[in-house]
């Protein structure tokens, strides 16, 4: 029976040969494939959770960014609102319109020598006169302030949003970087010595300081700026003028533009950052820093790059569209200071008909009657009844609790667009 089997092994042992071949190459195949799918599953496990960490990580900076601009903001509010103080000139107008109690009675005592006086020597009409050009000077200046502060503050609420995305996102990215690496020193990365941050913690936090150039001194920078082209656009609007909300907001951009003629877009790296050695050095002295624990190359290299992404054409753009949308804004909140239109009457009488025989009504009154009855009437409000409004939304922009302006520019797309390219930058530190 053995001799049988051998015998058989022994003709067959080609075909035995071959099978165990494929059997063995199918063994192995399977065996490689299945390792071939597990490592594509553990790289896309890896890859998955390497975006959600990156993104969750992204998220958590835009936070920390929006929580630092509401920390910033008390102090360039304070500064705005006592440069730029349009509640002292109300006062001021107010103690003119409200004489005194010794004045009154001087004015009851000479009431009826008045027109005598007056005939005489002109005196009294004089003063008149002298009080009502001052009172004029004063609403031209509340005018001028209203104006100025509130589209100060929506550039400078724009400026610093745009610079504290900037800084926290290169900064974040840094950090990112460090956590990574540092991760998988030693295991997957071969690296060659000790591995030492990127961006130490003393560069941090000087580049971080930064901020205090714009809050202490770009913004008044800004500030000049914005009184020239606000002074140049309206000052020869009158106060009783009568404005409709779509002439209100041709009337602020037109300050935009202006703004943007006078050179705008150059002067905002000079307001952001301490450019040139006497700015630099004000900034040491007033910080009372020292130049050789600053301008390490860390921190050289951090800020040459803020000031390439300052200087973009990214930049530009997205801070042209900040200040677009919070003027948006601002225009949307002064619509409650429009009442509504009354409705157009209807016309007083039906249009006669045109029967063969008749004389065919005049086409130019018909023409007229139509407009009249299809054409709403717009609001309007006198430019002296805007300004409080005006005034008092600058305060919002700065003060608002809860900011609906920051919010709004915090969460647009344009920002959130410059905030992801600034952290997947590839040069950055």
């Amino acid at each position: 029976m053995l001799d049988g089997l051998w015998s058989f092994a022994r003709r067959h042992q080609r075909k035995f040969v071959i099978g165990a071949g494929i059997v063995g190459g199918l063994y192995y195949s399977g065996k490689l494939l299945s390792q071939r799918l597990f490592e594509m599953q553990n790289a896309s496990s890896k890859e998955r959770s390497a975006k959600e960490n990156i993104r969750r990580r992204f998220d958590q900076n835009q936070r920390d960014c929006m929580f630092t601009i509401m920390s910033l903001l008390p102090e360039l509010s304070e500064q705005v609102l006592r440069e730029v103080d349009v509640e002292r000139l109300i006062a001021e107008l107010r103690a003119i319109n409200k004489p005194s109690p010794a004045a009154e009675e001087r004015d009851e005592r000479d009431d009826s020598a008045t027109e005598s006086t007056e005939s005489v020597n002109g005196t009294p009409l004089q003063l008149h006169e002298a009080t009502k050009r001052t009172k004029v000077e004063i609403w031209e200046d509340i005018k001028l302030q209203s104006f100025a502060r509130t589209l100060i503050a929506v550039y400078a609420e724009s400026l610093l949003t745009m610079l504290v995305h900037i800084q926290l996102n290169m900064i974040g990215r840094s950090s990112y970087l460090d956590s990574v690496v540092g991760k998988y020193t030693g295991d997957q990365v071969t690296l060659e010595g000790r591995y030492e941050s990127r961006v130490a913690a003393a560069d941090e936090q000087n580049f971080l300081m930064l901020s205090w150039w714009f809050l202490n001194r770009g913004w008044r920078r800004l500030m000049s700026q914005v009184r020239a082209a606000t002074e140049q656009s309206i000052s020869g609007l009158p106060l009783k003028e009568r404005l409709s909300h779509r002439e209100l907001s041709t009337l602020f951009s037109d300050i935009h533009i202006k703004l943007r003629e006078n050179g705008l877009m150059q002067s905002v790296p000079g307001m952001l950052l301490p450019l040139g050695e006497e700015c630099t050095a004000d900034y040491l002295e007033s910080n009372r820093l020292a130049a050789s624990q600053v301008f390490t190359p860390a921190f050289v290299q951090l800020l040459d790059q803020m000031r390439d992404v300052i200087e973009s054409a990214d930049f530009t753009f997205v801070f042209n569209s900040c200040a677009d949308r919070l003027t948006t804004q601002l225009l949307e909140s002064l619509q409650e200071s429009f009442p509504e239109p009354v409705p157009a009457p209807a016309p007083s009488r039906p249009l006669p008909p045109t029967v063969e025989g008749e004389t065919a009504p005049n086409l130019d009154e018909v023409v007229r009657e139509f407009e009249e009855f299809s054409t709403a009437p717009e609001s309007r409000v006198a430019v002296v009844q805007l300004l409080p409004r005006i005034a008092r939304e600058g305060h919002q922009i700065l003060n608002g609790v809860p900011n609906q302006y920051l919010e709004n520019v915090s969460a647009s797309r344009e920002i959130q667009a410059l905030s992801a390219a600034v952290y997947t930058a590839e040069d950055v530190v």
